[in-house]
C-alpha cells in the first residue's frame, strides 16, 4: 500500500468518528481526569516522604496526604473504568454503522453482483475486518489527543519546579513517536497482507467445506486438504510477521522511555551530590521537588508509550479499512430506479422486446435481444443449460440488473417502477431455502407482524408444512436453529413455501425450487406451489419433466438467446434443441429412479 492510499484510508476512517462523537468525548474527559489524578498522587507521595524524612514530623501530620492519595487512587480507577467503557461504546457505534453501510451496499448491489464473490469473502468483510476497527476508535484516536494533552499538563506542572527537567522531557519525547512511526509503517503493510491472506483462506475453506461431499465423490479430499493447509500456513506466517513488528515496536518504545527516565534520574542524582547546580529557579533542590519530578517522569512518557502500543490498532484498521473503503466507494451498477407504483391487478402481464443485459462492470452479454410475452395468469417454464441466462432473466425481473430494450409490466416500463413497489407484487422461491434462527411463526411472518394465526396456519396447510409442525414438540413455536438445522431440506422448503404463500403477489418467480428435494418432498412442494399460484402469473426456471409439462408455454434459452418458444408438446415434435434437452432429462430420470418415474412411458415415447 503506497503512502497516498494509506492517507486516504486513514482520513476515510477518521471521517466516521462523528458517529461516536459523544463517547469519544467521554473517553477524552476520563483520560484527562486520569492524568490529573496522577499528578495529585505524585504530589501526595512526595509530600508524605518529605514530611517524614526531611521535616521529621509525626505520622499524624501526613494523614491528610494519605487521604488525598487514596481519594485520587479511587478517582483514577473510576476514570480508567469509565474510559474503557466509553471507548467500547465508541467502537461499537462505529462498527454498527459500518456493518449497516455494508449491508445496505450489498442490498444495492443485489444478488447478481454479490454472487460473483465467494461467501467466505463477504463473511470476512462483515465480521473480521469490521471488528478490527474497534481499537482504532476506542483507543487509538482518543490516545492521539491524550498523548499531547497529558504531557502538556505535566510540563506546565514541572516547569515551575525545574526547567532542566522540562528540557529533558521536551528533548526526549519526540524520539518515541518518531520510531513508532518508522515501525508502524511496516506494520500497516503487514496487516494489509494479513487481511488479504485471511480473506483468501476464509473463502477457500468455506467453499471447500460446502462442497465436501463432491470432493469425496471425486477423490479430491487429500488434494484439497493440502491446499487448505498451504493457505493456512501462509496466513500463519503473515500473522507472525505482524506480531513480530508489534513486539519490535513495543521494545523500541520501552527502550527510549527507559533512557529518558534514566536521564531525569541521573540529573536529579548529580544535583543532590552537588555536581550539577543548574535548572533551579533560585532555590535548592529539595527532596519533595526531586521525588515529585521523578514520580512524574514515567507518567510523562506513559501516554506516548500507550500511543505506541495502540499504533498497531491503527495499522490493523488501515489494513482492514482499505478493503472496506474500496467496497463502499465502488460504483453501484445501474439498475431500474423509477418512482412509479406498480399497477394493481390480480396477475401480472409482461411484454419483453429486445431485452439485452450486460454483466455488471463489463460488456459481456448475458442476455441478447430476448422478445417474448407472458399473459396475465400464464405459467411459463424457462429451460436451458447452466449459463444459458435463466437466473439472469429472473434477476432482471426482480430489478437487480439494468437492461437495454423494453420490459413492460402491466403496461409500464420496469425501469420506471419504484423497486420496492414492484417487489411487493412478487414472490420468489429458490432451491436453497433460507430460514432464520427463530420459530416457525417468525420464519413464516418474517417481519409481517399483521399476519394472523389463521393466515399462518392456512399457509402451512397449503404448503403441506402442517405435517412438519405436527411432528415437532413445540409446534409453531419450535426454534429451528441456525440454517434450519432441525429440519430436512424438504421440510425447510415447505416452510419457505408457506412464507411465500402468505404474501399477496401478481407474479411468482420460481428458481428450481424442487431441485434439491427427494421425490416425496418434491411432490408435496409442487402441489403446494400449484394451489398457491393457480390464479397468478408464474415464471419458473426448471428442468423437471412434470413441471415443464404442466407449464402453458416454454422458453428455451441458449448462450443468452431465446432459441425456441412454445408448448412442450409442440417443441418436442420439432426435434430441435428443446427435444435434445428433454431426452437428456428423461434419460437421467430413468437412470436415477426408473420405478418412481410417473412419466416413464410418456418420456420413452417422446424420446
Amino acid at each position: 500500500m503506497n503512502k497516498t492510499t494509506e492517507r486516504e484510508v486513514y482520513h476515510w476512517l477518521r471521517s466516521h468518528k462523528a458517529v461516536a462523537g459523544r463517547w469519544l468525548g467521554s473517553v477524552m474527559a476520563f483520560g484527562i481526569g486520569n492524568g490529573l489524578m496522577i499528578i495529585v498522587q505524585a504530589w501526595c507521595l512526595a509530600a508524605i516522604v518529605h514530611t517524614l524524612v526531611m521535616d521529621g514530623q509525626e505520622r499524624t501530620v501526613i494523614l491528610p496526604y494519605l487521604v488525598g492519595f487514596l481519594l485520587a487512587s479511587l478517582m483514577r480507577a473510576g476514570c480508567l473504568l469509565g474510559r474503557e467503557m466509553a471507548g467500547f461504546r465508541a467502537g461499537l457505534a462505529v462498527r454498527r454503522q459500518m456493518r449497516q453501510m455494508l449491508l445496505e451496499r450489498m442490498g444495492q448491489l443485489g444478488p447478481a453482483v454479490i454472487g460473483q464473490r465467494p461467501a467466505g469473502e463477504w463473511l470476512t468483510l462483515l465480521l473480521e475486518q469490521v471488528e478490527e476497527l474497534q481499537d482504532f476508535f476506542a483507543r487509538y484516536l482518543p490516545q492521539m489527543s491524550l498523548s499531547w494533552l497529558i504531557p502538556l499538563i505535566i510540563l506546565l506542572v514541572v516547569l515551575p519546579q525545574n526547567w532542566a527537567v522540562t528540557v529533558i522531557f521536551l528533548g526526549t519525547a519526540p524520539l518515541i513517536p518518531l520510531f513508532m512511526i518508522l515501525v508502524g509503517k511496516q506494520a500497516s503493510e503487514a496487516n494489509r497482507r494479513n487481511f488479504q491472506a485471511l480473506s483468501r483462506l476464509s473463502s477457500h475453506f468455506l467453499d471447500r467445506l460446502q462442497g465436501v461431499a463432491t470432493l469425496r465423490l471425486f477423490y479430491r479430499s487429500q488434494q484439497e486438504k493440502a491446499m487448505v493447509a498451504t493457505a493456512a500456513e501462509s496466513f500463519r506466517l503473515k500473522t507472525m510477521q505482524v506480531l513480530r513488528l508489534a513486539f519490535l515496536s513495543s521494545a523500541v518504545l520501552e527502550f527510549f522511555a527507559a533512557v529518558s527516565i534514566a536521564l531525569t534520574a541521573l540529573y536529579l542524582g548529580m544535583s543532590y551530590l552537588g555536581y550539577l547546580d543548574f535548572g533551579l529557579w533560585g532555590e535548592s533542590l529539595t527532596l519533595f521537588t526531586g521525588l515529585f519530578l521523578l514520580l512524574l517522569a514515567p507518567e510523562f512518557y506513559q501516554p506516548l508509550r500507550e500511543l505506541g502500543t495502540f499504533y498497531h490498532a491503527r495499522a490493523q484498521a488501515i489494513g482492514a479499512g482499505d478493503r472496506l473503503m474500496h467496497f463502499l466507494n465502488e460504483p453501484v451498477p445501474e439498475r431500474p430506479q423509477g418512482g412509479g407504483d406498480c399497477p394493481e391487478q390480480p396477475a401480472a402481464d409482461i411484454v419483453c422486446e429486445g431485452l439485452t443485459v450486460r454483466a455488471p462492470g463489463s460488456d459481456k452479454l448475458l442476455l441478447n435481444q430476448l422478445s417474448f410475452t407472458v399473459a396475465a395468469g400464464e405459467h411459463l417454464a424457462v429451460v436451458g443449460l447452466s449459463g444459458a441466462g435463466k437466473s439472469t432473466l429472473l434477476n432482471v425481473l426482480l430489478g437487480f440488473l439494468a437492461y437495454e430494450g423494453s420490459l413492460r409490466v402491466n403496461g409500464v416500463e420496469l425501469r420506471e417502477l419504484n423497486p420496492d413497489s414492484w417487489r411487493r407484487q412478487l414472490t420468489w422461491l429458490g432451491q436453497n431455502p433460507l430460514l432464520v434462527c427463530g420459530s416457525i411463526v417468525e420464519n413464516v411472518r418474517l417481519g409481517r407482524e399483521t399476519l394472523s394465526s389463521t393466515d399462518i396456519e392456512t399457509a402451512l396447510r397449503l404448503a403441506h408444512a402442517d405435517e412438519v409442525v405436527a411432528g415437532l414438540e413445540q409446534g409453531l413455536e419450535t426454534v429451528l436453529g441456525e440454517a434450519a438445522s432441525r429440519l430436512s431440506v424438504g421440510q425447510a422448503q415447505r416452510i419457505a413455501l408457506a412464507r411465500a404463500i402468505v404474501r399477496p403477489a401478481q407474479l411468482v418467480l420460481l428458481d428450481e425450487p424442487t431441485a434439491s428435494l427427494d421425490r416425496d418432498s418434491e411432490r408435496l412442494v409442487d402441489d403446494g406451489m400449484n394451489r398457491y399460484s393457480m390464479d397468478k402469473t408464474v415464471i419458473m426456471v426448471t428442468h423437471r419433466l412434470e413441471q415443464v409439462l404442466r407449464a402453458d408455454r416454454v422458453l428455451v434459452l441458449h448462450d443468452g438467446q431465446l432459441v425456441e418458444s412454445g408448448s412442450s408438446a409442440a417443441l418436442r415434435q420439432k426435434n430441435g434443441y428443446f427435444a435434445q434437452l428433454w431426452n437428456e432429462w428423461a434419460q437421467e430420470l430413468n437412470e436415477r429412479d426408473d420405478d418412481l418415474n410417473p412419466l416413464n412411458n410418456g418420456a420413452s415415447d417422446c424420446a
